[in-house]
């Protein structure tokens, strides 16, 4: 099942425009100053420079093979100083060994103030410190960023009485979604589809009419897990999720009296071939290549699927374009599925010496973009420079400089910039309109509860779960492709039974009920 964007939709976008490698080590400055005059953000008749430790695990260290050169984290450094009176100390994880490392440092001595941490082991495991009081003292723009309407980021970093234990990173979201040739919808005079029926028809044209010509349009490219989140829910009363059955358990998807319908209705599309024949056994590489290859006419997708590799098919196809089928309604309403929160966030650690200080540089962060800017991508005009200031868009200069000394990162500030890359363009416009937008998306059923569930104690309650997933995933793949036939349904059912769903749906109402 796909991770409802756990380090994130940010990581998405730091993926974009490049980051630096880690060396698993702690960047002392060279030197420091004593004392400086009061700096704007700074507690009223403070002079002293306040040091605090940020472990760097928000992704953006992560994921290419360069770095940062030390005189240009100086540099920054420096000019962070300068307008807070912070010097900011990174820690630099070893690549591949993030969440080690930081587990040593929570368990240590070591100097360590800020990181992004998980309310499941973190919080739990009694790491990190409440936030109440620090957010009320020095934290009030951190709270004004995070939006009112993206339920779930705060609550999803708070316990039962009150206490909040991290700032939120991303909202629930809706990633996965039905894209349509926008170029060859015009081509062939069709609309944009309201309703499966009409999506259908459309299929129908794209397989009769053959856009991509000689033979070679695939009508709709998929694979199980988008495909689900994508359309299912439009044949359920509820997100594609696990769900409250009348008898007051929690049953799994494949339970849902409507997941049946939409397997028969996506069985039916694929006899008649507007499936890709092969949708269900390639892997993601080689999905890209086909839509590269301008033969996607739609798509049932994580978005950047298509959105993300559409200035590479314009190479060659200039007016190719996809567009979100946000219109689409099913049978039950609404198609695309909205997961849960993730408890995930920044968070102070147990141990810090100055969590006051932490908190004033993740709030100066979270006030402005400029402020954010600096810490993320270095000196304007020297390492950046905006291409478009009104809109926030930005160029990058060079890789001196690449974000070491960032914390706080949020998905809040995510949708309000963007690198000049064209390429990036309709993935960032997707993050603006669809990703966190409740009215286009259902929400699962157990949105408030399911990301507080102890999945090692799930694991251990439900001996086969492995072996259920698996099963559901063969079984179900083989009922679209028509290698099983829809009046087996029940039988499978009965299969699953047997495999041990009865522990599945124990296991799982236990968990319901005791966080719920």
């Amino acid at each position: 099942m796909k991770k409802w964007v756990s380090a994130s939709i940010v990581l998405c976008l730091v993926i974009m425009v490049g980051a630096g490698c880690s060396s698993g080590k702690t960047v002392e400055p060279a030197s420091t100053s004593a004392a400086v005059s009061a700096k704007p953000g700074a507690t009223p008749g403070e002079q002293k420079i306040e040091k605090v430790y940020v472990y760097a695990n928000g992704g953006n260290l992560s994921s290419v093979t360069d770095s940062s050169k030390p005189e240009a984290v100086e540099e920054v450094r420096k000019a962070i100083m300068d307008k807070i009176g912070i010097e900011v100390i990174p820690i630099i994880p070893p690549k591949g060994s993030e969440d080690d490392k930081l587990n040593i440092m929570l368990a240590s001595n070591e100097p360590l103030d800020v990181f992004n941490g998980s309310m499941v082991l973190h919080q739990a495991k009694g790491a990190a410190m409440p936030l109440n009081d620090l957010l009320d003292k020095y934290g009030q723009n951190s709270k004004k960023l995070w939006p009112a309407e993206w339920i779930g980021g705060w609550e999803a970093l708070s316990t039962k009485d009150g206490q909040i234990w991290g700032l939120p990173i991303n909202a629930p979201s809706a990633g996965n979604t039905v894209l349509i040739r926008e170029d060859w919808m015009k081509k062939l005079n069709l609309k944009m589809p309201a309703t499966m029926d009409e999506l259908e028809a459309i299929l129908k044209e794209f397989k009769e009419k053959d856009p991509a010509g000689g033979g070679k349009t695939i009508p709709l490219l998929t694979n199980l897990e988008e495909l689900n989140y994508s359309l299912a829910a439009g044949f359920m009363d509820v997100g594609y999720g696990k769900w409250i059955d009348a008898d007051g358990k929690v049953k799994p998807e494949v339970l849902n009296p409507g997941y049946k319908d939409f397997v028969t209705k996506m069985a039916d599309w694929f006899k008649k071939g507007y499936i890709y024949k092969e949708a269900f056994t390639i892997d993601a590489a080689e999905q890209i290549e086909l839509i590269k290859q301008n033969r996607v006419a739609v798509g049932a997708h994580w978005h950047s699927r298509e959105l993300g590799n559409q200035f590479a098919l314009q190479a060659n196809v200039p007016e190719a374009k996809y567009i979100v089928a946000d219109q689409l309604r099913g049978p039950k309403g609404l198609t695309m599925t909205m997961g849960g929160p993730v408890g995930n966030g920044w968070m102070i650690s147990k141990n810090s010496k100055n969590p006051e200080a932490a908190m004033k540089y993740m709030n100066w962060l979270q006030t402005d973009l400029d402020n954010y800017m600096l810490a993320y991508f270095g000196i304007e005009g020297k390492n950046w420079k905006w291409v478009d200031k009104t809109n926030h868009v930005y160029e990058r200069l060079n890789r001196d400089y690449l974000g070491d000394l960032i914390a706080a990162m949020s998905f809040a500030w995510t949708i309000q910039f963007r690198d000049a890359s064209p390429q990036n363009a309709p993935s960032f416009e997707y993050y603006k309109n669809f990703l966190t937008n409740p009215k286009t998306a259902k929400k699962i059923v157990l949105f408030d509860e399911e990301y507080k569930f102890d999945s090692n104690a799930l694991a251990e309650n439900i001996p086969t779960l492995n072996d259920l997933n698996r099963m559901i995933e063969q079984e179900t793949i083989k009922f679209i492709m028509g290698a099983r036939l829809i009046s087996e349904w029940d039988s499978f059912l009965q299969e699953l039974n047997k495999a041990g769903m009865d522990k599945w749906i124990a296991a799982y109402t236990a968990a319901y009920n005791e966080v719920k």
